[in-house]
């Protein structure tokens, strides 16, 4: 690119002459001061520095991105190079400013070799690019080919740079020491990057001499000054001396310098260009402007009539859409009548407009002879002369038939959308509606567009209404939950999205009935507190039978020897020591049922004795059994008014009564009444206290009322949790409305709790109702006497906790057996294996070290299978009755085992009493 004028290069050229002799003299200025004496504090060179080498790292990425965002044509490989090169350069110079001394680790620890090592290899870098181009300053322009594979080189080249830089550092040449100063690789480096620059100014002299190009004359000042910088880093000994940093500075000037060099050559001409040009397109388009109206080309139907109306002019479109007919032929075609305007009303309406000189505009419908139609929008403006005086009229339209069927098309979306759709104006009237809206509604299309948006909104709360409304009117739009009224009168629940268009003045509403999704939060919120109950149960359980295991096993060994002692060496049952041995007795078996509570309420397992029962039946013997217990002042009745069949375990039922009576006796302070009513019920969604479920359906219930003072609110939520009670220290354990919960749990039945503060209580127990036909009465099975004296059958008992196990063998040994203990299950298996005996029962305790009941009697019944197991527990978890006897167990007891149950279990076994004349 040349300068126009041999002048104007002459001063160009000058201009740059002047300051390279102003930095030059700076430059001997500086030389002759003794500014490597002067050094800036470390704490102050650091982002002085740091603050030079980004400037210089911004102008060479400018310089990239300039060159690289320039069209392939524009630029010459010349440039490419350059601003590549600038591009790696600045990456390196980068790593030198992060790598510096105090500033932190990059990669690997800063240092001043590192810092110095990267300075070097983007110095040389730059030097030998810009010195083979200021002898080939003009290459062709690269393909998209090379621009890459040349970027891809450097990046290269870089990577290389800086896997070299920062894990091979002990491996480079020495650059500085914190002693002496720069090594003389340093120095000499310096000299020759500044030998390299200096022939590249002098070769860029000698081109804007003899070329007279701009860039060229920029590009000298540019270069010369970046070799002057060079001087400042051949030679310092401290790296923040005041030399260094008039160096850095030097550096930033001659990179803006190649900036502005760029901007000339690829950006500043360019747009110069194209501003040339804009002006000329501009000035033709003023021309043309007074012109637009007689467009050939235009795609807008335009009619020109004069001041009557009558055609004169027309263009291709408006012919595409109404063809020549008879009467534009003889001339006498009118704006103001058909084909052009074939409606009367609308022409009468277009020709009262035009004629008092204003602008018409509206839609008319075309119709062709073959019967097609075209809906146009057209405007209609007189034109005047400059006298003001109407010379003819001219008719823009536009083609909206197309459009208008996609309205009318929306508008069927519309009509099919789920969910509802309303345009409201701003005094809330109703201007549209769809079809979604009116199912939503219940009332008609024609109904709805009578009323206003109040007589369906309901406005639950006043402010809330105003903060929607100020914030639509703000922001155009919102989304919120409201009510709306059924035309039956019935609300529901929506969810709204309103859109406000200013320019209209409408409000778009879109609204969804979320009714439903509100029904599932509640099944939601119901899962969730079951999950809650159900994970609490767990945990209790998990407690509970950690204790019950070791306490059962302790309670068996009590229980077994007192009664052994009392039957067996207490012959004067009223002696004191037979009176001790029957406390001894009652404690155990007091703290055995303690146990059974516990673990009551943790199982959730189906109850292992259900049978058909009637319920009449159990709560007749609970007030028989209650009456003679009661105060004389406590009334206990009952009512039964229908005497159906339930699954229930009858003891379980009579447990569940026992405790809820208790209870009630406990919350009546002198007189009061208890009342039993067995009932049938039917429910509608209540939810059951302990499961959480929403119950509906017929249920036998089975109410358990009082008088007394109730239940506080506080204490509702907690009726059911283990060890919680509202009695006096000692006269409750906290366990009987949890074993109720147990009891309950695995029955599959329910219980409602009503009560409140001075208003007594009642607790509905729910069960489903056996059909009539599956109710068999079951006549009452007499046993008779047992005899339980064994023949000398070879028993072996197997039992960890020695005391139990020696309970069992005396007990056993007294009968008339033979009885082997272990107290090791391993000894077992070895005795079974080692001798070819043949034993008649086995007795074992299921949770032992290293192995269980169930697995030992697997082994032993693969060796003899038709060997009887009885197995005892203290606690199993996960076993149960029904599932031991799957597992080939003959008979399950649950610790302490009574000993005339396990006495008349093992002569059932034996079949004793059918051998026996």
């Amino acid at each position: 690119m040349l300068i126009s004028g041999v002048d104007a290069k002459r001063q160009l050229l000058n201009r740059q002459l002047y300051l390279v002799a102003v930095f030059a003299a700076l430059f001997l200025l500086a030389m002759f001061l003794p500014l490597t004496d002067i050094h800036i504090p470390h704490q102050y060179y650091l982002p002085l520095h740091t603050l030079l080498e980004f400037a210089a790292i911004l102008f060479a990425f400018l310089i990239f991105a300039a060159v690289w965002h320039t069209p392939e044509k524009e630029v010459s490989t010349s440039l490419l190079l350059i601003a590549v090169t600038l591009l790696a350069a600045g990456w390196l110079d980068f790593a030198h400013v992060m790598s510096y001394k105090g500033m932190p680790d990059l990669i690997t620890p800063s240092s001043p070799q590192k810092s110095i090592a990267f300075w070097l290899f983007a110095r040389i870098l730059f030097a030998g690019i810009i010195l083979f181009i200021s002898f080939f300053p003009n290459l062709h322009p690269p393909g998209r080919r090379f621009r890459y594979t040349v970027l891809v080189a450097f990046s290269v080249i870089n990577l290389g740079i800086l896997w070299l830089v920062f894990f091979q550092e002990s491996s480079l040449v020495i650059t500085y020491n914190e002693n002496t100063g720069l090594s003389q690789f340093k120095i000499v480096t310096e000299w020759l990057i500044t030998a390299a620059l200096s022939v590249a100014a002098f070769r860029y002299y000698r081109l804007a001499r003899a070329s007279g190009q701009e860039f060229s004359t920029l590009m000298f000042a540019a270069i010369a000054i970046a070799a002057m910088s060079e001087f400042f880093f051949a030679d310092y000994v401290v790296i923040s001396d005041t030399s260094n940093v008039i160096g850095h500075f030097y550096k930033v000037v001659s990179y803006a310098l190649i900036y502005r060099a760029m901007f000339v050559v690829i950006v500043r001409k360019p747009y110069q260009t194209l501003a040339m040009h804009a002006e000329t397109v501009q000035k033709i388009n003023e021309t043309l402007r007074s012109q637009a109206m007689a467009l050939e080309s235009s795609a807008t139907p335009i009619f020109l009539t004069d001041e009557n109306g009558l055609l004169r002019w027309r263009n291709p479109a408006s012919r595409a859409i109404l063809p020549p007919d008879a009467s534009e032929v003889a001339g006498q075609a009118c704006l103001f009548s058909a084909p052009i305007t074939p409606d009367p009303r609308i022409a009468a309406e277009l020709r009262k407009t035009v004629e008092a000189g204003r602008i018409w505009r509206g839609a008319i419908t075309i119709t062709r002879s073959n019967g097609e139609s075209f809906i146009i929008n057209r405007t209609v403006t007189p034109l005047l002369n400059d006298n003001g005086i109407i010379e003819g009229y001219v008719s823009v339209g536009e083609n909206v038939t197309e459009s208008t069927k996609a309205l009318l098309r929306h508008k069927r979306v519309l009509d099919t959308a789920i969910d509802g759709f309303v345009i409201v104006d701003t005094k809330g009237d109703l201007l549209e509606v769809n079809e979604a809206y009116v199912k939503m509604s219940g009332y008609s299309m024609e109904e709805l567009l009578t009323m206003s948006i109040s007589q369906l909104h309901v406005m639950q709360n006043a402010e809330n209404a105003q903060n929607h409304l100020q914030k639509i009117r703000t922001q155009y739009r919102d989304q919120f939950e409201t009510h709306h009224r059924h035309k039956d009168g019935h609300i529901f629940r929506v969810e709204v999205s309103v859109t406000y268009d200013p320019e209209s003045r409408h409000f778009f509403i879109f609204t969804r009935d979320i009714s439903e999704r509100e029904k599932a939060e509640c099944v939601k919120q119901e899962l969730e507190r079951q999950l809650q109950q159900s994970q609490k149960m767990q945990a209790l359980g998990q407690l509970t039978g950690g204790i019950a295991h070791d306490f059962n096993n302790i309670l068996a060994a009590i229980l077994g020897y007192s009664n052994l002692a009392l039957e067996r060496f207490v012959p004067d049952k009223q002696s004191k020591l037979a009176i001790y041995l029957k406390e001894v007795i009652t404690a155990s078996e007091r703290a055995r049922d303690l146990i059974a509570k516990m673990l009551t309420f943790t199982r959730t397992q189906a109850s292992t004795g259900v049978n058909l029962i009637s319920p009449a039946s159990v709560i007749q013997e609970v007030v028989a059994m209650m009456l003679p217990s009661l105060p004389s002042s406590i009334q206990l009745q009952s009512h039964i008014e229908d005497d159906l069949c339930i699954r229930m375990d009858a003891g379980e039922l009579s447990q569940i009564l026992l405790n809820l009576v208790i209870n009630a006796r406990d919350a009546i302070d002198t007189h009061g009444v208890i009342d039993i009513h067995l009932h049938q019920t039917e429910l509608h969604g209540e939810i059951c206290a302990i499961s959480q479920q929403r119950l509906s359906g017929k249920y036998l219930a089975i109410d358990v009322s009082d008088n007394g003072g109730g239940i506080s609110p506080e204490n509702m939520s907690r009726l059911f949790d283990p060890f919680f009670t509202t009695k006096e220290v000692g006269k409750g354990t906290g366990l009987g409305l949890s074993m109720v919960q147990g009891i309950l749990r695995r029955s599959d039945a329910h219980i409602l709790v009503e009560s409140g503060a001075n208003l007594g209580s009642r607790f509905r127990l729910l069960f489903s109702i056996v059909p009539a036909s599956e109710c068999k009465s079951q006549a009452a099975k007499n046993s008779s006497a047992v005899d339980v004296t064994g023949t000398g059958q070879r028993i072996w008992v197997v039992d960890d906790e020695p005391a139990v196990g020696g309970f069992l063998r005396e007990l056993l040994e007294g009968a008339g057996y033979q009885v082997e203990l272990f107290t090791d299950p391993y000894k077992v298996m070895n005795a079974l294996a080692n001798e070819e005996i043949a034993i008649d029962l086995l007795i074992t305790d299921q949770t032992m070290p290293g192995i269980t009941g169930v697995t030992l009697a697997r082994y032993l019944h693969s060796m003899q299978p038709d060997l009887p197991v009885i197995l005892c527990t203290g606690y199993s978890d996960g076993l149960d009755r029904d599932e031991a006897l799957r597992k080939g167990i003959r008979h399950y007891f649950t610790k302490p085992v009574a000993a005339a149950a396990l006495l008349t279990t093992i002569a059932d076994i034996f079949d004793i009493n059918n051998k026996k004349p």
